[in-house]
């Protein structure tokens, strides 16, 4: 469902003598427009949202899903994270669904002064009514799905700890989640339809050992080599200067060969360096990696170059009031627009070793950030320092960020489940002061609940964790 565009955002190889004889080995554009800087698309417009499915949204806490979750599906959801679907059916810009088909399929409708963008369209229903529409296809919600990261009417809640799921309905169960007993077989999604990805990317042509992955870094999708380390891009201008630099600090990057015998592919085409060696391009910016990520999810070559950025496919939308800081350790965090650390508070099954304290060592789990809601657990001394990061009355979700009511009325910027604070404590960019800190409750009294919003059968503690996109 995605249309592929990359281009460099903006990170600057030292100044280097030119050296010559560079040369395009296909139809790819030589001349790229390196002006495009920072213009990959967004993948969603105000009121269009993206939830995880399945076990990312973390409803099992047991040990292997605390640790590391996979997000191997995206989908394209509501405002209320409910996944949209397509109709084979239904022609390029028109929605056919009606009657019976709307008793089980509604239709996405866009709120009033939405504005379609890229890939995203409008379908005039009449009576003033529009329906959102992706590359033309009509988009839908199913009304068997009831909670955030559900597929085809099968809610991840039932791989969790016992509780309601959207419809009221007591699902789950186990120890610390998982389907307990005999669980019947969700009901298959009628013919024909299917639900809008926004990963993995459809009709994408990659050369063999290249793919496209998040990298929450840079709040984007990027192309990775076969160790699924991240590809950056040059800056086809200055290619050249790159070839020819031999400083320690170019040596850094190293280039993403082509086999000799290898072709165009797409929108990927082969540079014949002046060693003779044959390099990747990707829409005619060379591609390379960084010697300093060690590890895949690693961005470390973000910033360290201006003419080398991220392959990025796609991006993330970003509510212009937040920024990305790098921090000590840590990676990169979000902030406020004036750069101070954005924190989400979590919980944690304790015997679970979930790795919070560890960079990346505990990723997003939207269900659990949704259970704990605006109520931060947190006292009067506490609330001096944690100060709730308010959206204004006019902001609207997008992406990963949704908008949440407080008990007070204000509301409040919800990212990926969690609803996001600043520390007191935090001074200027970078500082995460309030990192890691956090409340257990141990109780002698087996019939004790502790009030940490997802329900847990172990020892219970709530963290203040660093908000990483």
């Amino acid at each position: 469902m995605k249309t592929v565009t990359m281009v460099c955002v903006g990170v600057g190889i030292a100044a280097v003598a030119a050296g010559a004889g560079y040369s395009f080995l296909s139809r790819a554009s030589a001349g790229a427009d390196v002006s495009q800087a920072q213009s990959v698309p967004v993948m969603t417009p105000l009121g269009v949202t993206m939830q995880p499915l399945g076990k990312a949204q973390g409803y099992d806490l047991g040990k292997s899903t605390a640790s590391a979750i996979a997000r191997d599906q995206i989908a394209y959801t509501d405002t209320r994270g409910m996944t949209l679907y397509t109709w084979d059916k239904d022609p390029v810009g028109k929605a056919t669904c009606s009657d019976e088909c709307a008793k089980s399929f509604v239709a996405f409708k866009a709120q009033a002064g939405a504005v379609p963008s890229g890939e995203w369209s409008l379908i005039d229903l009449g009576n003033g009514q529009k329906q959102w529409a992706l590359q033309g296809k009509a988009l839908y919600t199913y009304v068997k799905d009831v909670d955030p990261g559900s597929l085809a009417g099968e809610s991840p809640a039932n791989l969790g700890a016992l509780r309601r799921n959207g419809a009221g309905v007591m699902v789950g169960g186990g120890y610390r989640g998982g389907v307990r007993g005999d669980k019947a077989k969700a009901d298959s999604m009628p013919e024909g339809w299917k639900p809008a990805l926004a990963y993995p990317f459809a009709d994408l042509q990659l050369p063999a050992g290249l793919a496209v992955k998040e990298l929450p870094d840079a709040a984007a999708f990027v192309l990775v080599d076969r160790r699924s380390h991240t590809v950056y891009a040059a800056d086809p201008n200055r290619a050249r200067e790159i070839e020819s630099c031999t400083t320690d600090a170019c040596r850094r990057w190293e280039v993403l060969s082509a086999p000799q015998l290898a072709d165009s592919v797409g929108d990927f085409s082969i540079v014949q360096r002046n060693d003779g060696t044959h390099q990747w391009a990707f829409r005619g910016r060379p591609l390379y990696t960084f010697t300093g990520d060690l590890a895949p999810g690693y961005g470390n070559g973000l910033g360290v170059e201006k003419q080398l950025d991220v392959a990025a496919v796609a991006r993330y939308y970003m509510p212009p009031v937040v920024s990305i800081q790098a921090t000590a350790g840590q990676g990169r965090v979000l902030a406020t627009a004036e750069g101070l650390t954005l924190y989400r508070r979590d919980g944690y099954i304790l015997q679970s070793g979930g790795g919070h304290s560890l960079r990346r060592g505990q990723p997003a789990r939207p269900a659990v950030g949704r259970d704990l809601g605006t109520n931060a657990r947190c006292d009067e001394e506490c609330q001096k320092q944690w100060k709730p990061f308010l959206a204004a009355d006019n902001a609207q979700p997008s992406g990963f960020w949704d908008i949440a009511a407080r008990a007070d009325g204000r509301k409040q910027w919800v990212y990926q489940g969690y609803a996001l604070w600043t520390y007191a404590g935090d001074l200027k960019p970078g500082d995460m002061n309030g990192h890691d800190s956090y409340d257990i409750v141990v109780s002698d009294d087996p019939n004790y609940v502790v009030d940490v919003g997802t329900p847990m059968d172990g020892g219970a503690g709530l963290w203040w964790s660093i908000a990483i996109p």
